[in-house]
C-alpha cells in the first residue's frame, strides 16, 4: 500500500487508534487484492461502528476484480474507502445527537446526590416514560424500589433495598438502552453517507471496467486512470476513444491491416559472441600392474609367484640356497613380467565460443496521417481507426510510436507514455481535418526521427487519399538511403484518387476502396515496376 497514504490515515484518522487504524487499512487493501477473505471485523481493530459499513462496501465483485490485478488502483480504492470513514466519522462529531438533552439529564442524574432525588426524579421518571416501551424499561418498578430505599419507617436491612445500589442498576440500564440508541442512529447515519458513497463508487468502477473492456490495452494500468474518473472523465472525453474501439470491431480489415503491419517489421537480427565451458571425454588405456594378463618379458623383482623355472632349481640345490635369499633380499630374482590394460575415461574441460542470437525487439511505428480537407468524412474517419488500431498494438506491445498528422503544416505527438498521452492521443481522434495537403514535410520529420536513438529502426506509414504532389528528389533520395538501412515504408491509399507518382516511393501501397469498404484491401508491392 502506498506509504504515504498510509501514514496519513494511521497518524491522522478520525477512528480509534493509531493500532486499529493500520490493522483496518490493511484489511481493506488486503480483501481488495484478495490476498484476505476475512471481514473487517475480524481485523481485531474498533472500527466505531463502520465494520458493517466497510464490508458492505468491500462486497462489489466487480471493484474486486479490477484491483486484483492492478495493486495500484488497490491502494486508490482503498485511500477513498479510508477517506470515506474519516470524513463521516467527523460528520458524526459535528451532528448533534437527537439524544444529547438525555445525555446531558443521565449525567446530571448520575452526579447527583441523595438529598437532590425528589427534584431530579420526577424530571427522569417523565423522559423515561415518554422515550422508552414499559417492557424495554419498567421505570415503575425502580420508581417503588427508590420509595423503599428512602422510606424512614423501614428499618429492616433485608426488606429495604440500598439506594446507591438501586441508582447504580438504574444508571447502568439506561446507560444500555442509550448506547444502543445512539449506536442505531449512527449506523443508520453510516449507512446513508455509504450509499452515497457506493453510487458514486460502483459507476466509476463500472465505467473503467467497460474502458477496460472496450481500450485495453489502454487502460492496462487502471489505477493512473482512477484520478481521472473522478468528475474528469467528460473533459478528458474518454467516449470517443470508446467510439473509434467500437469502429474498430466493426471495420475488421483495418484491424488486421494493422496487426500485419505491426508483424511486417522484425528487428535486425544481431548475434554476440558467448564464451561457455565445454567438457569432451577422451578415452585411455590404464595399465593395472596387479592384474596378470598378457606375458611380456622378464624382469628383476622379488615376485615369487612369477619365478622363472632357474630361479626355483637354485631352492633344489643346498650350496646355491644363500644365493636364491640373497637375490631376493635385493629384488633381483628373475621374474616373468605381465601387464593388464583397461578402457577408461577422463573428462577435459576447456572454454569455447559460440554465436548467440540476441533477443529480437519489435520495431517502433512512425505514422504520418493526412489531416487536410480532403480527408473530410469517411477517408477521416478510416485513418483515425486505423491510427487507433496500430497505436493498441504500439501499447500492447511496448512499443514506441510517432504520430505526425499533416496538412499545409505538421504536428507531431510522441505516444510512448500512457499515462502522459492519452489526453493527446484523445485530442487527436477529436481533430477535425481541414487545410491544403503537402505529405514532403511529414515525410521528412519521419526521416529525421529515423536518424534518433529511439527511431532508427521503425517503419513509416503513411496514410492519406494521396490527392498531392510528389515528393522532391532530395526526400526521394533521403526514403532510398532509410530504405538500404532496412527502413520499409507503406501506405494505405485511401479512395482512388491517388497520385501514382507518389505512391511509387513506399515498398507496399494498401487500397482502401471506400465504395466498398466490405471488400479484401489491395496490396500492390514494388509499385514503380507495374
Amino acid at each position: 500500500m502506498d506509504k504515504d497514504t498510509f501514514d496519513r490515515f494511521i497518524h491522522f484518522g478520525a477512528i480509534g487508534d493509531k493500532k486499529s487504524r493500520e490493522q483496518i487499512a490493511n484489511a481493506i487493501y488486503s480483501q481488495l487484492q484478495k490476498k484476505s477473505e476475512s471481514g473487517i471485523g475480524e481485523a481485531n481493530a474498533n472500527t466505531d461502528n463502520f465494520a458493517a459499513s466497510i464490508d458492505e462496501i468491500l462486497s462489489n465483485s466487480t471493484m474486486k476484480e479490477l484491483c486484483t490485478k492492478d495493486p495500484e488502483l488497490a491502494e486508490k480504492v482503498t485511500q477513498e474507502i479510508l477517506d470515506f470513514v474519516n470524513k463521516t466519522k467527523k460528520q458524526l462529531n459535528k451532528t448533534q445527537s437527537p439524544f444529547e438533552n438525555e445525555i446531558e439529564l443521565k449525567q446530571e442524574f448520575e452526579q447527583s446526590k441523595k438529598s437532590e432525588f425528589k427534584n431530579k426524579w420526577e424530571k427522569v421518571n417523565k423522559v423515561i416514560k415518554n422515550n422508552y416501551d414499559k417492557k424495554e424499561f419498567d421505570v415503575t418498578f425502580y420508581d417503588k424500589e427508590f420509595t423503599k430505599s428512602l422510606d424512614e419507617k423501614i428499618k429492616s436491612d433485608k426488606n429495604k433495598p440500598s439506594f446507591e445500589s438501586v441508582k447504580e442498576h438504574f444508571n447502568e440500564k439506561w446507560d444500555e438502552l442509550l448506547y444502543k440508541k445512539q449506536t442505531k442512529w449512527e449506523l443508520e447515519q453510516i449507512e446513508a453517507e455509504r450509499k452515497k458513497f457506493c453510487e458514486e463508487l460502483y459507476k466509476r468502477i463500472d465505467e473503467l471496467k467497460k474502458l477496460k473492456e472496450a481500450l485495453e490495452p489502454f487502460t492496462k494500468e487502471l489505477g493512473r486512470l482512477w484520478d481521472m474518473s473522478k468528475g474528469n472523465w467528460q473533459r478528458v472525453n474518454l467516449d470517443i476513444l470508446k467510439r473509434y474501439a467500437e469502429l474498430l470491431q466493426r471495420d475488421k480489415l483495418l484491424k488486421e491491416l494493422a496487426e500485419m503491419l505491426g508483424k511486417m517489421r522484425q528487428a535486425e537480427k544481431e548475434f554476440e559472441e558467448e564464451l561457455f565451458a565445454n567438457i569432451q571425454l577422451k578415452t585411455e588405456w590404464k595399465v593395472e600392474h596387479a592384474s596378470k594378463a598378457d606375458l611380456i618379458g622378464i624382469q628383476e623383482s622379488d615376485d615369487l609367484s612369477s619365478l622363472l623355472p632357474s630361479e626355483t632349481a637354485l631352492l633344489a640345490d643346498e650350496t646355491m640356497q644363500s644365493v636364491f635369499f640373497k637375490k631376493f633380499a635385493e629384488k633381483k630374482l628373475q621374474t616373468f613380467e605381465y601387464q593388464a590394460k583397461m578402457l577408461s575415461y577422463r573428462e577435459e574441460e576447456f572454454q569455447d565460443k559460440r554465436q548467440k542470437g540476441k533477443e529480437e525487439a519489435k520495431g517502433p511505428f512512425i505514422i504520418c496521417v493526412d489531416t487536410s480537407g480532403s480527408m473530410h468524412g469517411t477517408p477521416e474517419t478510416v485513418a483515425k481507426t486505423l491510427c487507433f488500431a496500430i497505436l493498441k498494438i504500439a501499447i500492447r506491445d511496448n512499443r514506441k510510436c510517432y504520430l505526425i498528422s499533416f496538412s499545409t503544416g505538421i504536428e507531431t505527438l510522441n505516444l510512448t507514455d500512457l499515462k502522459n498521452s492519452l489526453d493527446k492521443i484523445i485530442s487527436f481522434l477529436s481533430m477535425s481535418f481541414h487545410g491544403g495537403t503537402d505529405a514532403t514535410p511529414a515525410m521528412r520529420e519521419a526521416l529525421r526521427m529515423l536518424t534518433t536513438q529511439d527511431y532508427k529502426k521503425a517503419d513509416v506509414i503513411m496514410v492519406s487519399d494521396f490527392v498531392m504532389s510528389a515528393f522532391d528528389k532530395t526526400t526521394q533520395n533521403q526514403i532510398k538511403t532509410a530504405k538500404n538501412n532496412k527502413t520499409k515504408f507503406h501506405s494505405l491509399v485511401i479512395g482512388n484518387s491517388q497520385n501514382p507518382a507518389t505512391i511509387k516511393d513506399f515498398d507496399s501501397n494498401w487500397f482502401y476502396d471506400l465504395n466498398n469498404p466490405n471488400s479484401v484491401l489491395t496490396l500492390i508491392k514494388n509499385v514503380n515496376e507495374i
